[in-house]
């Protein structure tokens, strides 16, 4: 299994539901699901006897169900969560278009899945910067990029269209023996346009919620997944227009299985920041199997607005890092304590560096080296 796999390549496992959206009333924070219908998005569903990816020249042509036509209830609310029973392949769509921004959302699998997925891993997805006609990809998608949102895959990067990007890659064997890339902070820039494996599997286990975000920054994006990020592009560009991709609508998927979505929020970036300076108590933690400690930093520098925290290294999961809710800002003087332990199975003698995220990126000057002993 390509999970397992990953797990002796590049992998964390956060607490479950690490990050809470308890701050989600903070100022700068717009809701796009006011949790009773969707008003402030579009249906659109394609023909309902197309199935899976390729189209197959021996069924008959049927027409699109269409925009805000929703016959089989794909798409409905339900105890103020959105239902998506990914019965027909389709897509919600945010009414308005959008631009340098930090979204965040909530996810949660269902039980039912529909052929020829019936027997692939839960499928949705949360697609970025869409544009173009509705049924652009695969007849039910807008031109976009794609945070993928699969079961125990959140956070790899589809390319719907939108324009190649910039990555830090290395090559990884996956699950199906494919050779395919794979997120990595070490490696150097490379210019790419297929599927970009996450660093890490940071979802939360079946039945809990997990905490998807993008920062969309002029042509740049990053991904996090309950607190974690775990891709990052650079330079996101259209060949054919000889432009960057900087924008558009935001989709959520349909795409073969059940799934719910909550607390789906945006909220403006700002780009006047600070100059932080973060220091550790601890430049190096080494920990035994079944061991805790506590990482104690102190900001003497501007405050500073932490959203998520990075892990860089090989067989990461064996370190598990338990964050405060984020975003959260560390003032001048402000302390912050991060407990963490190394599971019991882990072996010796792996290293990896955490570093903190800001809106316009890793906090300068700042690493904390963990390693197994």
């Amino acid at each position: 299994m390509f999970r397992r796999l990953l797990g002796f390549l590049l992998l964390v496992v956060a607490t479950p539901n690490a990050v809470s959206l308890a701050q989600s009333r903070s100022p700068g924070w717009k809701s796009l699901f006011n949790g009773r219908d969707l008003s402030g998005w579009d249906t659109y569903l394609r023909a309902p006897n197309l199935v899976g990816y390729s189209d197959d020249p021996s069924i008959p042509y049927q027409p699109p169900i269409g925009l805000n036509h929703d016959p089989f209830k794909v798409f409905t609310v339900e105890n103020g969560v959105i239902h998506v029973s990914g019965q027909i392949w389709g897509a919600i769509t945010s009414k308005e278009a959008y631009r340098n921004y930090h979204v965040r959302f909530q996810t949660k699998w269902g039980e039912k899945k529909w052929a020829p997925k019936d027997k692939s891993l839960r499928d949705g997805g949360f697609l970025f910067h869409c544009t173009d006609a509705y049924d652009y990809g695969f007849k039910c998608w807008m031109r976009s990029l794609e945070m993928q949102v699969q079961e125990g895959e959140i956070g790899d990067l589809f390319n719907v269209g939108a324009g190649d990007a910039e990555g830090q890659m290395t090559k990884v064997t996956t699950r199906n023996a494919e050779v395919s890339q794979q997120y990595d902070p070490a490696a150097p820039l490379t210019r790419y346009n297929g599927r970009v494996y996450r660093s890490g599997d940071f979802e939360s286990p079946k039945g809990q919620w997990t905490t998807s975000e993008v920062i969309a920054r002029h042509a740049d994006a990053v991904f996090i997944v309950n607190g974690f990020v775990v891709n990052r592009l650079y330079n996101i560009f259209r060949s054919d227009l000889r432009q960057q991709v900087t924008g558009g609508k935001l989709q959520f998927q349909s795409e073969g299985a059940e799934h719910f979505y909550k607390t789906i929020e945006i909220r403006p970036l700002s780009f006047e920041h600070g100059t932080p300076a973060l220091v550790s108590q601890q430049k190096e933690i080494r920990l035994a199997a079944g061991e805790s400690q506590s990482i104690e930093i102190t900001n003497r520098g501007e405050a500073v607005e932490i959203i998520a925290a990075e892990l860089l290294g090989k067989e990461i999961e064996q370190f598990l890092v338990k964050l405060p809710p984020l975003p959260m800002v560390l003032k001048k003087g402000g302390n912050l304590t991060l407990p963490v332990s190394l599971r019991p199975e882990s072996k010796p003698g792996n290293q990896v560096k955490l570093r903190l995220e800001t809106v316009l990126g890793p906090v300068a000057d700042f690493e904390v080296s963990l390693e197994s002993r």
